[in-house]
């Protein structure tokens, strides 16, 4: 099977490269490890930033992204970012995402480091009415999708690239890896609750550094170690249950 874009990983970023490509006159195809919704995108809830107020700015937002990274993010890839945001929160809205307003505008919210209000949400459940609306459009489409295929293999091609996803060979002219980072397997590593996604196991992010992907700040790690378990009993029951794991292991 051939194609010309292969994007790895079903969240929001995969889901909106696979959309971007496809309006783009592309032949798409989006391979996920799990279920097409199975995503840490779908369980976000805080909402997503831009700047709409009069009061407000592009620059303004760059200016506080740059600032609450302790000065240490690529002040490029921020200011293509924030520059870019409101362009995209009208995108999304073309998808069918419905952002809750007020008064005739958005209603914004303030986020920690931002110095303005631009934050804007979906009740408690933005992420998933993102991916829900990127997904409805990609099953809608000609995008080829290959759920419960999980990319083992990617080999440099002549031509491109060819993928090894699940049961699946699949080449490529291009391949996007939007798939989960290592979140979920650190905090297992580390015996902690979590509230990432348990796809979140790192398997992508070690094959594109066995291929030479370059790593920046790879030991800094946001992985929501905010679980909670009751009754108490429970911390105690999955203590147990990778104790034993461990042991079958051995």
């Amino acid at each position: 099977m051939g194609y010309h874009v292969l994007v790895i990983g079903s969240g929001a970023s995969g889901l909106a490269a696979a959309v971007s490509a496809r309006r783009a006159g592309a032949s798409v195809a989006v391979a996920a490890k799990g279920a097409l919704q199975s995503c840490n995108s779908a369980k976000a809830q805080g909402g997503i930033q831009a700047a709409f107020r009069d009061d407000d700015s592009p620059e303004q937002h760059a200016d506080d992204v740059w600032k609450s990274s302790h000065e240490t993010a690529d002040r490029r890839l921020v200011q293509v970012l924030t520059s870019e945001a409101p362009s995209a929160i009208h995108w999304l809205e073309e998808l069918g995402v419905q952002f809750t307003r007020e008064n005739g505008g958005y209603r914004l919210a303030r986020c920690g480091g931002a110095s303005r209000k631009r934050l804007l949400q979906l009740g408690d459940r933005t992420g998933h009415a993102i991916t829900k609306a990127l997904r409805e459009w990609v099953e809608s489409s000609e995008v080829q999708v290959f759920p419960k295929s999980p990319l083992t293999e990617l080999e440099r091609r002549e031509s491109g690239w060819r993928a090894i996803c699940g049961e699946h060979v699949i080449d490529a002219g291009a391949v996007v890896l939007a798939a989960g980072g290592r979140c979920y397997r650190i905090a297992e590593e580390r015996d902690e609750l979590t509230t990432n996604h348990p796809g979140a196991t790192g398997e992508v992010t070690q094959i594109a550094i066995d291929l030479g992907a370059e790593t920046r700040d790879y030991d800094a790690l946001q992985y929501h170690p905010n679980g909670g378990a009751w009754p108490p009993r429970c911390r105690a029951t999955r203590s147990r249950r990778r104790r034993a794991r461990t042991a079958r292991c051995s």
